[in-house]
């Protein structure tokens, strides 16, 4: 009952390694959090998304009056006297927007007439909201518009803007204190104003009349004796794309003063909140926001976008803290889970993944839900979690090693090895020492030498067997296949991957049928032989057990290919009866004849029955002959003799040994020799043999009445000897054959008497002379090739103790093929 408890603590490990991984990498991207790198790299990571959203359409609520170089130039620089910003906005209001709000700080008074006009133009407006602003100045806290302007005013708010620690605005803050109270942003006042609401603020958050308004930040909370605290709370700007002039969709609509103040109608402004503020690149209103490009976004284009979120229920705000925390937790849960599950590069292109698709979602949040996710922290346990799940890998791993290597050091010195290893007897280690590393290198290393070595002793073994092996597992699973099997599997057109029961289906064998019932109860037969694609082979089947247990064992199953080893038994047996048919033939002729020579010697015929058997015995010496040199050459024991040779000498004499042979069978033999040939060096018999042999066999299959030709030509470096004879066409199946032993083509295996040696002894001597033959064959005939180097080295040939050039006789033709 122990090895459940055993099979069920491996899980349960697991789950707990796992929940410790988890809550390392939490408390660690926790800490990390805290600090500026990772509070920046949020900080970047949420300025992509706008970088990454569309365009969006020209604003429907918001339009900006730009002073801009334009004005500067038909105006004059500024300050602009209060009676021109008066008519700027007179020419505003005309167009009739739903408010004006007038980034411009009004806080010094100027000339009284001016002034008064500019009260009077704010008074007829009616809806323009005035910009008031911090002061850097210890005596005067706020830079407010003078009392003229804010009694004819609809409202005042701050154009206070935030910088984070990298110099980027992304908000503004909601409220700044002063002595009259809190004072709301410029951008909810021209909102109020556009809305005909009032701005609120209470337990349930903050309103724009009926439309709640997300901020980031802690509500405000009523202290002890009537105090109320203002924690900082800021609006977060959904940014449109910055306004560069000539875009195809700008971001507002955008106006030049000098436009407006030179009389031209705008119907685009009705009805908007239009935002009257600074465009120009002398002034110094600008601020760096997450999709300003090389030129920083101006005061009023922040506050135009801040405006056109609140007016359109699209304000941006970040995720809270408790929905953070659980995103991050089950990020962390999944992310730990697959780097255990998937260790490696597999882990890797899965935790990329993983961070793609849920920095996707929370682009996904930012533009249809206008949330924003930190996702700095969730960066960071993607990152980590890969190392750390390797550092716990490596912790588990080290143990583990440690472990089995001190129980194979202990059985390593107790003398239990097994054979292979008997050699490996590890050192002692001292008490210093058994604490480090030293030992667990020192023992793996000799390990490593010893099974390397064993591993490419068996792996050369396996390899280079010229039989198929293939190892399967107790399920018929392919565990190990040496490259003969994966050439056995591509003869008979299988793949080599194919399983134990379909490799069983295949072979078609009686004993093989029902593979998978045999793997679970009497098991494979031991040896069988089938007829596969034409070839003729044996398969052994061995179990290999690893112990006791039959679920572990497995299979190895042996392919040897008998065809060829069938074939040569064959055509020895068929050259064993030629070879007795050849000599029974002329010793039966012999006989014969010498019989009748006994009877009557002085009859008419008995010079003719002397020639006859004088011709017999030389056609029989010479069969053995052959014969024997074919053994000698096989054994070695027969050396090639190094002479000169006259080859018109040689070839006359052929031309004489062959002419009484060919008018015999009605047959013409034409010679054709070159003007200048070349002497040869070789075995003159030899090559004699050689060329009797080609004109022999030429002979004996051409039809009667033909012409056989042999031509002796030279190039610069060969001669060639070229016999030609017409008659049937080889297949190409047996032309592939021609020059094998005991191999006679199916055609004339039956009409013609031979052997099946003569073509091979003459493939051997030219070989030995560094030679090449070659035959053709097509329907005007049969043509053999013989070309040999004109000069044959020394070097080339063995050495043998030099005879006088022989001429060749009869008895040296070589049996025919």
């Amino acid at each position: 009952m122990k090895a459940p408890s055993v099979n069920g603590e491996q899980p349960r490990n697991r789950v707990k390694s796992w929940l410790v991984l988890n809550l390392l990498l939490l408390s660690l991207v926790a800490a990390l959090s805290m600090t500026y790198p990772v509070e920046e790299l949020s900080r970047r990571l949420g300025d992509i998304y706008f970088r990454l959203r569309r365009p969006l359409p020209t604003s429907s609520s918001v339009a900006i009056v730009l002073i801009d170089d334009l004005s500067l130039s038909r105006y004059g620089r500024w300050p602009w006297p209060r009676s021109l910003l008066a008519r700027l906005v007179r020419a505003t209001a005309a167009q009739r927007p739903g408010a004006i709000g007038l980034d411009i700080l009004l806080s010094e008074a100027e000339d009284a007439r001016d002034d008064d006009d500019l009260g009077k133009a704010l008074q007829e407006a009616g809806n323009v909201v005035l910009a008031a602003k911090l002061s850097g100045s210890s005596q005067r806290l706020w830079v407010d518009p003078l009392p003229l302007f804010l009694a004819n005013s609809a409202g005042v708010g701050h154009v206070q803007a935030v910088e984070d620690a990298d110099g980027i605005c992304r908000g503004v803050p909601v409220r700044e204190l002063s002595a009259e109270g809190p004072r709301w942003a410029l951008a909810l006042e021209v909102s109020r104003v556009a809305k005909h609401v009032a701005v609120d603020q209470n337990s349930g958050g903050l309103w724009l009349g009926k439309d709640r308004v997300w901020v980031d930040g802690s509500m405000p909370r009523a202290g002890p004796s009537g105090w109320e605290s203002y924690p900082p709370e800021f609006l977060t700007i959904n940014f449109r794309e910055q306004y560069l002039p000539g875009q195809r969709i700008p971001p507002f609509v955008v106006i030049s003063a000098a436009e407006l103040l030179g009389g031209k109608q705008v119907p685009a402004l009705w009805g908007k909140a239009v935002l009257i503020g600074f465009g120009a690149t002398e002034l110094s209103d600008r601020l760096p926001t997450p999709v300003s490009g090389q030129m920083p976004m101006p005061g009023v284009e922040v506050h135009a976008n801040l405006v056109d979120g609140l007016l359109r229920g699209e304000g941006l705000r970040h995720v809270s803290a408790f929905p953070q925390i659980l995103f991050l937790l089950g990020f962390s849960l999944v992310s730990t889970w697959l780097v255990l599950r998937w260790p490696g590069w597999d882990g890797v292109l899965l935790q990329t993944t993983l961070l793609i698709l849920s920095y996707g979602a929370g682009y996904w949040l930012f533009a249809h839900a206008h949330c924003l996710i930190t996702f700095g922290p969730v960066l960071c346990v993607g990152l980590l979690a890969v190392p750390l799940a390797q550092l716990e890998n490596l912790v588990v791993v080290n143990r583990g090693l440690t472990r089995g290597l001190r129980q194979l050091r202990q059985t390593l010195q107790a003398g239990q090895a097994p054979m292979e290893l008997a050699s490996l007897r590890p050192a002692e280690i001292s008490p210093e020492t058994s604490g480090d590393l030293q030992w667990r290198v020192e023992l793996i290393n000799q390990l490593q030498s010893e099974l390397g070595s064993l591993y490419a002793f068996r792996q050369h073994l396996l390899e280079s067997m010229q039989e198929g092996l293939a190892v399967f597992a107790a399920d018929g699973k392919t565990l190990f296949r040496n490259p003969f099997w994966k050439a056995f599997c591509s003869k008979q057109g299988w793949n080599a991957e194919l399983d134990l029961v379909e490799f069983g289906r295949l072979l078609g064998h009686p004993n093989w049928a029902n593979v998978q019932e045999r793997l679970s109860g009497e098991g494979l037969p031991p040896e069988s032989e089938v007829h596969l694609g034409g070839g003729f082979w044996q398969i052994r089947c061995t179990k290999l057990s690893s112990n006791a247990n039959d679920d572990s064992s497995q299979w190895m199953v042996v392919v040897t290919d008998l065809t060829s080893r069938l074939e040569r038994d064959q055509a020895r047996a068929e050259a064993l009866r030629f070879v007795t048919h050849e000599l029974r033939t002329p010793l039966v002729s012999i006989q014969g004849f010498a019989e009748f020579l006994l009877r009557y010697p002085k009859a008419n015929g008995s010079a003719d029955a002397a020639a006859t058997i004088f011709r017999e015995s030389q056609r029989l010496v010479s069969l053995i002959n052959t014969y024997l040199d074919v053994l000698r050459f096989d054994a070695g024991a027969r050396s090639l003799r190094r002479e000169p040779m006259v080859i018109p000498q040689m070839i006359a004499q052929l031309q004489r040994v062959m002419t009484p042979i060919a008018e015999a069978a009605e047959i013409r033999i034409q010679v054709h020799l070159d003007s200048e040939l070349p002497s040869l060096e070789g075995d003159a018999p030899m090559l004699s043999g050689v060329i009797l042999n080609l004109l022999n066999n030429a002979v004996k299959y051409s039809p009667a009445g033909s012409e056989v030709n042999l031509r002796v030509t030279a190039t610069e470096a060969n001669v060639i000897f070229e016999v030609c004879n017409p008659g049937a066409p080889i297949p190409p199946e047996d032309l592939a054959h021609l020059f094998e032993p005991f191999y006679r083509s199916r055609s004339a295996g039956e009409s013609t008497p031979g052997w099946g040696l003569g073509l091979t002894f003459v493939k051997r001597i030219v070989e030995e002379h560094r030679g090449i033959i070659e035959a053709s064959s097509d329907k005007s005939g049969i043509r053999v090739r013989v070309i040999l180097p004109a000069t044959v080295s020394s070097g080339d040939l063995q050495a043998d103790s030099p005879m006088s050039r022989q001429e060749p006789g009869p008895a040296d033709i070589v049996g025919g093929s």
